[in-house]
């Protein structure tokens, strides 16, 4: 095989490879170009001219939507939910792969397994009895009963993610700094946290959209109280007898999807690092 051959064998795989990625990049791309042109489109020019750029473009649905559809309410009510579920479960699930992964706890693989197991029971098997506890505890309908649903839903995969990376650091750190003098707290917050930021930021991200994404729960765990319902649930508002406001709807889910790009965008990084270095590895 001449070196000619080679080339240009090189060439249509290249061209192959980029074309494949364009037509990937499309149709990922093109749902969201579709969804932010409606969000400018009046419910006419939305029927009339379904696939097209806004005729007349109204900047307005993004206000109509967060004043009249109560989505500044919402909107607030999802930044606390979630801020607060994701810490919370973040934090628990770096001591606790820390724990797993460093300090020989017996059974450490016995233990995580039976964490991950968690992981395979569908949501919709527990909704009755989950809401049963919340009303018995006088939780249900207030910010706590998604705030605790969501960080125990959030901790079992957190905890592996947590604990394999921690896995990938060397003992001997801990080792020096023990010999050193440090606590296990001094090891844990000024040796090991430093560098397993990457892990950090995966599970940050997987909880953050898995959390301001929800619907099923929030829908069910919010339905006594009108003041407590978050930006998904709220979307639900604009479906009515006389049809969906197509322009603020999808204003609303624009809003709903921005938060989730932007965190995503500002871990990106560290995220790909946390999935390359080892932090889902088996």
């Amino acid at each position: 095989m001449n070196a000619n051959s080679t080339f240009g064998r090189n060439k249509i795989i290249k061209a192959t490879a980029y074309l494949v990625l364009g037509l990937y990049t499309v149709i990922v791309a093109y749902p969201l170009l579709f969804m932010l042109f409606t969000s400018f489109k009046t419910n006419k020019d939305f029927f009339t001219n379904l696939f097209g750029l806004p005729q007349t473009w109204v900047f307005s649905n993004y206000g109509t939507a967060w004043e009249v559809g109560k989505l500044g309410l919402y909107f607030k009510n999802s930044v606390v939910v979630t801020v607060i579920s994701v810490l919370v479960a973040a934090l628990v699930s770096i001591m606790a792969g820390y724990a797993l992964s460093k300090l020989h706890i017996p059974k450490a693989e016995l233990i995580i397994s039976i964490f991950m197991m968690f992981n395979f029971i569908p949501g919709i098997a527990i909704y009755i009895s989950l809401y049963t506890m919340l009303g018995k505890l006088h939780l249900s309908g207030g910010f706590m009963s998604l705030i605790l649903p969501y960080i125990a839903w959030q901790i079992p995969f957190s905890i592996y993610i947590m604990k394999q990376y921690f896995d990938t650091m060397p003992q001997e750190l801990i080792e020096s700094g023990r010999i050193d003098g440090c606590t296990e707290f001094q090891n844990f917050f000024y040796i090991m946290l430093p560098l397993v930021k990457p892990a950090i930021a995966t599970v940050v991200v997987f909880a953050f959209v898995g959390n301001w994404g929800e619907l099923m729960w929030a829908n069910i765990a919010t339905s006594s109280s009108a003041t407590t319902k978050t930006l998904t649930v709220g979307l639900l508002n604009f479906k009515t007898e006389m049809g969906v406001e197509w322009g603020q709807y999808t204003a609303g889910i624009c809003m709903v999807t921005i938060p989730v790009m932007a965190v995503f965008g500002y871990f990106q990084k560290y995220f790909v690092a946390g999935l390359t270095n080892g932090a889902v590895k088996g």
